[in-house]
C-alpha cells in the first residue's frame, strides 16, 4: 500500500517548487524567498546543499543530472549546477512563467509575458533563437520522443511547435479545452504585505492556511500538456475539471478522465508516468492526488492531502517498475507517497487485453484482413549477424496507424562499431584495423540506404531521409517507435507524426509524399502529404537473404532496388509495371520517369546505371558504368574515417540526387560533389567535380582547420543546399541546423599557394593582424581560372537539358547568354595577365575561345594598351575570319 511522508525542508514556510534530476537521485527544491536545496533522495542523511537564487521563482527543471534551471517573476532565467555557480541565460522586462528543457539537454525553451518563445543552447556561446508567440505563454511542455513543443495560452489555446530544427515551426492549435487564464501579480505591487504575510506564517507553523498573497487561484491553475512517455498520447487539463487526453494523430480525442469526488475544481498539476505511460496523476486545487490507469479509465489511487500543493514529480525505484510521487507544498515541505503504484510491461499487457483501446470491431476486421503482412519472415531472411532476428508480430487499427517494434527494425546494429578511428602519419591504418581491411577483408554487406540518411550514433533518433524538401526522422522508444515527417518550406507542407509498426528502415520523401520500406519483410507503404487522400500498402517478395536497400518515388512512379539487383517499378497508386534484373543495388533515386542507380558488386566494384521508364519510351541511358568513387576503407587520401558511419552506410555516400536541370550528383566521404554530363550519351558522359566543400570550409576559416563537415541535401543551379554540420559527428544531429547554401567551386586551388598569397597580402596590408580569422582572399587571376572553368561546366550541363527537354523554368536561355558574359569576361583577364607578361601565344590561346564579337574588341584594346602590335594584327585576323564564316552561314 502506498505511505504518506512530509517532510520540511524550508523552516520559514513559503512557496516551494520542485524539479527531479534525470537519474532520479537529486531532487531541486527551490523557494519563493531565494534559497534552494538540493537533496539526496538515495542518502536522506546527506546534508543538502544549499545556495541562494533569485526570489519569486516561477518554475525550475533540472537539465542534467548537475544543473537545473528557473525562471523568475522578475524575469530572468538562470542555469545553476549543485555547487551554486549561475548563468544568465535569458532576460525580460516582463515575467517569465515557464521553462522545458529539450533536445536531450542541449537547449531550453522560455516563456512568459512578453509573447516570445526563446530557446537557448546549453552548451558553447549559450546561443538564443527566439520566435514571436502568439499571446502571452501560460505553461511549456515538451515530448522528447517526437519533438513537439506544447504552448499553453492565456486565451486558452494551446499550440504545438515542431523544433526538430533550431527554428520553432507551428503545427497544430486547439482551442476550447483549457481554461482561460491570466496570473495574477498584484502581490508585486504591495511588497509589504507579502513580507508581513511571510512573518505571520513563519509564526504559525502548524497553521495549514496560506496567507502569501500571490496565493489565488489564477496563480494554480494547471494549463500545460502533460506528454505521455512515448510522445503520442498528452493529456490536457480543461476548463470543465476534466483532464482530457489526445492522440497526436490528427490530435483527436481519446479518453475524458473526471474527478471521481465530483469535484469542479480545476487541476494543479497532471502528469503521465514516464516509465510505459500506464497511469496518469494529477492534483486539483482542493488537494486532492488521484491516479488513473487512463486507458480504461480506471482510479488505482485517490488520497486527500492536508497541506496546499504546488506541483509533483513521479520518481522510478531503481526496480524500474515501482513508482513514488514527491509533491510540493506552500508551506515549505515536501511530501511522498511512496510505491504509489507499480508500471510493468504486464500491467501494460493486461490493460491492452481488457480494453481493446485501439481496435475497436471494424478496425479488428481491418487488422484480420492484413494479418499475413505483419507475420514475421522465415528466419533466413535474416542473413546478417549484426542484426536482431526477433521480430514481433502487431496487430493494428488501420494501414495509417503505426507502432514501431524496433526489435526487428533492421537498423540497429548489434555490435557498435568502432569510431574516429585515425590514420598515422604514414597514413597505416592501426594493426587491428588493418588486418580487417586488408588481410581478411569481410564480404560486402548491403544495407538500406536511403537519401541523406543518417545512423542513430549515440542518440535514440536518427533522419530516415533528408533532402532539399524536408526530413523524416525516427525516434527509438522502449515499446514502440514514432516518425516525424517535416519540412523546411512551413508555409507549404505541414509536419506530421505517425506509429511505426513496420520497423522502417527505408524511405523516399517529395512533395508529394513520403514512401516507407522495411528493408527484410518488404513491406512498402505510401503516404501522400495531403492527408484527406488514402494511402496504400503492399508487400514485394523476397527471395532468401534478400532485402530492400534503396527505395525512391516521383509523382508518376514508385521505384525499388534490392540487393539481389531486383528493380521493381509501381505507379503512383502501387499498380505493378515492371520487373527488372541488374547488378546489386546500392541506392536508388528518381526524377519523373528516370531513374539514377548505384550498384556495388566485388568484382566488378561500384557502378551506376540511368534509365528511363516513361508511357512512351524505355531508355537506358547507361548501362551499370563505372562510378569514380572508393570504398571508404580503401581510399588513403581520408585520414579520419567513421566507422560508425561507414558501418551504417558501406559505401560512405552522404547525398545522391538529381540536380534541378535533371543531372544526377553523388556526394561521397571525400566532401567532393561530382555532376553526371552529357548522361544521355554512351560516349560523351563524364563525371565533374563541381565543389570541394573541405576546400569552402578551409577558405571561409582563413585558411585554418575546423570541425565543421557539409552534409548536402540538393543541388538548385550552381547552389548547393547544405546543412553545416559542427562537432564530432560527420552527420547532423538534433535540433537541426537551418540549411544554408555554398556556391559551386572547381576545385583548382592549392591550399599552400593560397596561404603564401594570403601572409603577402598581409605584409603588405597596413592592418596585417585584421586579416587573420577573415576568408581567404583569391587572388584575381586563380579567380578568373575558376570563374572560366565554372562557367564552361555550367553552359554544358544547360546546354544538354536545354537540347533534349527544352526550357524547364522558362529562364533557361537568359542563363546561357549571361554564363556567356561570364566566360568572356574571365577570359579576358586572363588575357590581360598575359599580355602583362607579354606571352603572345597564350593571350592569342585565349582569344581563340572569346565567344562574342564584342570580347574580341576588348581583347584587341588590352593588346593595343599593351603594345603587343603583332598580338593585334593576329586577333584582328581572327575576328574578320570569325565575321566571313558568319556571312557565309
Amino acid at each position: 500500500m502506498p505511505e504518506l511522508t512530509d517532510k520540511s525542508v524550508f523552516d520559514f514556510g513559503g512557496k516551494t517548487l520542485i524539479a527531479l534530476a534525470p537519474n532520479g537521485n537529486q531532487l531541486c527544491v527551490t523557494n519563493k524567498a531565494g534559497l534552494s536545496k538540493v537533496l539526496q533522495l538515495n542518502n536522506p542523511e546527506e546534508e543538502p546543499e544549499v545556495f541562494e537564487i533569485p526570489k519569486n521563482a516561477t518554475s525550475v527543471i533540472c537539465d542534467s543530472n548537475t544543473s537545473f534551471i528557473i525562471t523568475t517573476l522578475k524575469g530572468d532565467c538562470f542555469k545553476y549546477d549543485f555547487n551554486g555557480k549561475d548563468q544568465l541565460l535569458a532576460r525580460s522586462m516582463l515575467p517569465m512563467r515557464d521553462c522545458d528543457v529539450v533536445h536531450n539537454g542541449k537547449m531550453v525553451v522560455i516563456g512568459g509575458d512578453d509573447m516570445e518563445l526563446a530557446l537557448v543552447e546549453l552548451t558553447g556561446g549559450f546561443k538564443r533563437y527566439s520566435i514571436k508567440a502568439d499571446e502571452q505563454v501560460a505553461q511549456l511542455s515538451y515530448s522528447s520522443q517526437t519533438n513537439l513543443l506544447s504552448v499553453s495560452y492565456i486565451d486558452g489555446k494551446v499550440c504545438f511547435y515542431s523544433i526538430s530544427s533550431t527554428r520553432p515551426n507551428k503545427v497544430k492549435t486547439l482551442e476550447g479545452y483549457i481554461p482561460k487564464n491570466s496570473y495574477n501579480d498584484e502581490h508585486r505591487d504591495n511588497l509589504s504585505n507579502e513580507t508581513d504575510a511571510e512573518k505571520e506564517q513563519g509564526d504559525n507553523d502548524d497553521d495549514d492556511i496560506v496567507r502569501d498573497t500571490e496565493f489565488c487561484i489564477e496563480n494554480r491553475i494547471c494549463t500545460g500538456a502533460a506528454w505521455h512517455s512515448n510522445g503520442l498520447h498528452f493529456a490536457l487539463p480543461c476548463y470543465d475539471h476534466t483532464v482530457k487526453v489526445f492522440s497526436i494523430k490528427d490530435y483527436e480525442l481519446m479518453k475524458t478522465l473526471t474527478n471521481p469526488s465530483g469535484s469542479r475544481e480545476f487541476f494543479i498539476d497532471i502528469k503521465f508516468e514516464p516509465l510505459h505511460g500506464i497511469y496518469l496523476a494529477a492534483v486539483d486545487q482542493a488537494n486532492r492526488l488521484t491516479i488513473w490507469n487512463w486507458q480504461v479509465s480506471e482510479v488505482v489511487y485517490t488520497k486527500q492531502l492536508s497541506q496546499e500543493i504546488t506541483n509533483f514529480m513521479w520518481r522510478v525505484h531503481s526496480n524500474n517498475k515501482t513508482l513514488d510521487i514527491i509533491l510540493g507544498t506552500w508551506s515549505g515541505n515536501i511530501i511522498t507517497v511512496k510505491r504509489a503504484v507499480e508500471s510493468t510491461e504486464e500491467n501494460l499487457k493486461e490493460t491492452n487485453q481488457t480494453k481493446g483501446l485501439f481496435v475497436d470491431s471494424e478496425a479488428e476486421e481491418a487488422s484480420s484482413l492484413n494479418e499475413p503482412n505483419l507475420q514475421s519472415p522465415p528466419d533466413e531472411v535474416f542473413t546478417d549477424d549484426e542484426n536482431d532476428t526477433r521480430v514481433k508480430r502487431h496487430h493494428y487499427d488501420d494501414e495509417q496507424d503505426f507502432v514501431d517494434d524496433d526489435d526487428g527494425a533492421g537498423y540497429v546494429s548489434e555490435h557498435r562499431p568502432l569510431k574516429n578511428v585515425k590514420r598515422d602519419r604514414n597514413r597505416e591504418i592501426l594493426p587491428s584495423l588493418g588486418s580487417t581491411f586488408r588481410a581478411a577483408p569481410k564480404p560486402f554487406s548491403y544495407k538500406p540506404l536511403s537519401q541523406g540518411a543518417t545512423p542513430f550514433g549515440n542518440s535514440d533518433r536518427r533522419y530516415l531521409t533528408m533532402n532539399s524538401i524536408g526530413y523524416v526522422c525516427v525516434v527509438r522508444n522502449s515499446e514502440q517507435n514514432s516518425i516525424t515527417v517535416s519540412f523546411f518550406d512551413i508555409g507549404r507542407f505541414v509536419e506530421y507524426h505517425f506509429e511505426d509498426v513496420f520497423g522502417f528502415d527505408v524511405c523516399s520523401l517529395n512533395e508529394n509524399g513520403a514512401l516507407f520500406a522495411q528493408s527484410k519483410t518488404g513491406q512498402l507503404h505510401y503516404r501522400i502529404h495531403n492527408s484527406l487522400l488514402s494511402p496504400w500498402t503492399k508487400t514485394v517478395p523476397l527471395q532468401r537473404g534478400e532485402k530492400i536497400t534503396s527505395v525512391s518515388h516521383t509523382p508518376r512512379r514508385v521505384f525499388i532496388g534490392t540487393s539481389l539487383g531486383y528493380v521493381r517499378i509501381f505507379n503512383e497508386h502501387g499498380v505493378p509495371l515492371m520487373v527488372e534484373k541488374m547488378s546489386p543495388i546500392v541506392a536508388l533515386t528518381a526524377q519523373d520517369y528516370k531513374l539514377f542507380a548505384i550498384h556495388f558488386h566485388s568484382c566488378h566494384g561500384i557502378t551506376y546505371s540511368l534509365l528511363e521508364r516513361s508511357p512512351d519510351s524505355s531508355k537506358h541511358y547507361q548501362r551499370e558504368s563505372p562510378l569514380p568513387l572508393t570504398l571508404p576503407q580503401d581510399n588513403l587520401q581520408i585520414e579520419d574515417i567513421d566507422f560508425e558511419f561507414i558501418s551504417f552506410n558501406p559505401l560512405g555516400i552522404k547525398n545522391f540526387f538529381f540536380s534541378a536541370y535533371g543531372d544526377p550528383c553523388v556526394f561521397g566521404i571525400d566532401n567532393v560533389l561530382l555532376v553526371l554530363s552529357k548522361w544521355r550519351s554512351a560516349v560523351e558522359n563524364r563525371w565533374l567535380p563541381v565543389l570541394d566543400a573541405n576546400m569552402e570550409i578551409w577558405k571561409m576559416s582563413g585558411g585554418k582547420e575546423t570541425d565543421v563537415k557539409v552534409w548536402p541535401l540538393g543541388l538548385n543551379y550552381d547552389m548547393l543546399n547544405c546543412i553545416l554540420v559542427k562537432g564530432r559527428n560527420m552527420w547532423p544531429e538534433f535540433p537541426l541546423p537551418l540549411p544554408t547554401e555554398m556556391e559551386m567551386s572547381i576545385p583548382i586551388f592549392v591550399k599552400s599557394k593560397l596561404l603564401e598569397e594570403q601572409k603577402d597580402q598581409g605584409r603588405n596590408a597596413a592592418g596585417g593582424d585584421e586579416m587573420e580569422g577573415q576568408e581567404l582572399k583569391i587572388p584575381v587571376q586563380w579567380t578568373a581560372e575558376e570563374s572560366f572553368l565554372r562557367s564552361k561546366i555550367l553552359s554544358t550541363l544547360l546546354s544538354d537539358t536545354l537540347a533534349h527537354e527544352g526550357e524547364l523554368y522558362g529562364n533557361e536561355n537568359d542563363i546561357l547568354a549571361s554564363l556567356t558574359g561570364v566566360h568572356d569576361k574571365s577570359l579576358l583577364r586572363l588575357f590581360a595577365g598575359a599580355c602583362t607578361e607579354q606571352n603572345n601565344e597564350m593571350a592569342l590561346s585565349l582569344a581563340q575561345d572569346l565567344k562574342q564579337d564584342r570580347a574580341l574588341n576588348a581583347a584587341i584594346k588590352i593588346a593595343e594598351r599593351a603594345e603587343l602590335l603583332q598580338l593585334v594584327r593576329r586577333i584582328n585576323t581572327l575576328r574578320e575570319s570569325r565575321i566571313h564564316n558568319e556571312i557565309n552561314e
